[in-house]
């Protein structure tokens, strides 16, 4: 039998790359595993947002009082991260209960000729400890895009989509209309979806893939805000939806996670249309203590945050402008190659008045001289670190006693850091 990193390198040494037939392989794997697919599904896909938002809804269900069951990616710092029951991470005696079957499982289809990818593994891991732990209900994260996604082959209770961003262009569009199209391939016959605010034409893409699937829909608005007031560390809202929600505290820091929580109280709201009992202390408290590291997430004078892509860098850099507007900055950062775009390096420049780079422990990262010539070029003062410990120890010597120190650029890289600074992942 394996034990649970066993199980966890057998997963990433499967196939690393695209499997034609996704859908096919995770429903196998889960038929060798004999898993039932009982469990209540709430799927979330979304450019930015969507593992916030899986956070806040699953926090809010489980002061409710539910057996929860939560699936995000990446991970941070370890592969448990992704599957959390109650709020916690795959312990080791569920990964080897789950994970023996799974390896075996796919092991047999290999020796079919099945083409099976760690993502597909990772999914099929996820359903059946799920299952097998009788979670009353589960959130389910799209891995990319919606539509061809592996998790697509469950029948949730609800949907929901938040922000449509410019992001994995390659697979699924280069406009914004044709990302949302692929985030709309999940909704389902007669399923409620739930979208946050978006510009017109993305709003006709949701409504048009509504109405082919007859499917309730609730496309959010701003307007919906009454009052909000945010600080570095959280926020304050009211919101007026099917309810008023007066005073709402969120403590995911960021006025995007304005427009996230708004999609929860929807979310909510549309969950006890069926028959889920959430109360509004569950809800209130569970967005006060929503916990979603690398978001805006503060260790002592260091911010990470895991803005990867143009709209994440944006709300960064928004967030430093707004809530430390006279404070010095230094940015630590690393990115991968194939996610820098012109508009990322800009804001980037504009965060902070001294730059450090480095290179993600990362197949596709970037190299560190690479990306400091590359802001170099557009006026910034940015220098290469040969090691994340050397980036850190030189961004700590130019932030001196008065700077704060903003770490952003990939996930991989703040998960990476969270571990350097010696931060739990359990």
């Amino acid at each position: 039998m394996l034990n649970s990193e066993e199980i966890i390198a057998a997963i990433h040494g499967s196939y690393a790359t695209g499997s034609k037939n996704g859908f096919q392989n995770v429903l196998t794997l889960l038929d060798k595993m004999h898993v039932a697919l009982r469990t209540p599904i709430v799927h979330v896909a979304g450019t930015n947002g969507k593992g916030s938002t899986c956070a806040m809804l699953e926090s809010v269900l489980r002061r409710a009082g539910y057996h929860t069951g939560l699936y995000t990616s990446p991970f941070l710092q370890a592969y448990q991260e992704r599957i959390r029951l109650d709020g916690l991470p795959l312990d080791d005696a569920r990964m080897v209960k789950y994970g023996n079957p799974l390896v075996q499982a796919a092991e047999e289809m290999r020796a079919e000729g099945a083409f099976v990818t760690p993502f597909e593994m990772g999914t099929a891991l996820a359903l059946a400890a799920f299952d097998g732990e009788n979670c009353d209900i589960a959130i389910v994260e799209v891995g990319m895009g919606g539509r061809k996604d592996p998790t697509n082959i469950v029948h949730p209770i609800l949907c929901a989509i938040t922000a449509i961003g410019l992001d994995h262009m390659a697979y699924l569009g280069n406009t914004l209309e044709a990302i949302a199209g692929e985030k709309a391939g999940i909704i389902k016959d007669n399923t409620p979806v739930v979208c946050h605010p978006a510009k017109e034409g993305v709003r006709r893409v949701f409504a048009e893939a509504a109405e082919k699937h007859h499917a309730p829909l609730r496309q959010l608005s701003d307007d919906t805000i009454l009052y909000a007031a945010c600080d570095a560390h959280g926020a304050t809202v009211s919101y007026r939806l099917s309810q008023e929600w007066q005073d709402v505290r969120l403590n995911l820091p960021g006025a995007h996670q304005i427009e996230n929580a708004m999609s929860v109280l929807a979310m909510v709201e549309e969950l006890r249309r069926q028959g889920w009992t959430i109360p509004d202390q569950a809800v209130y408290e569970g967005l006060a203590s929503t916990v979603w590291p690398a978001r805006l997430e503060w260790c002592g004078r260091i911010l990470i945050d895991g803005a990867h892509n143009p709209q994440g860098v944006r709300a960064l850099r928004n967030f430093v402008e707004e809530q430390l507007p006279n404070q010095r900055r230094v940015l630590l950062t690393g990115v991968l190659a194939d996610k820098l775009q012109e508009d990322m390096l800009r804001d980037f420049c504009a965060i902070a008045d001294d730059i450090v780079t480095v290179t993600p422990d990362n197949p596709r990262a970037l190299d560190a001289q690479t990306y400091a010539d590359a802001l170099c070029q557009r006026g910034a003062h940015a220098q290469a670190a040969k090691s994340l410990e050397e980036g850190l120890t030189e961004a700590k010597r130019l932030a001196g006693d008065d700077a704060v120190i903003v770490a952003a650029g990939s996930l991989y890289f703040a998960g990476s850091l969270r571990t350097a600074l010696g931060l739990a992942w359990r």
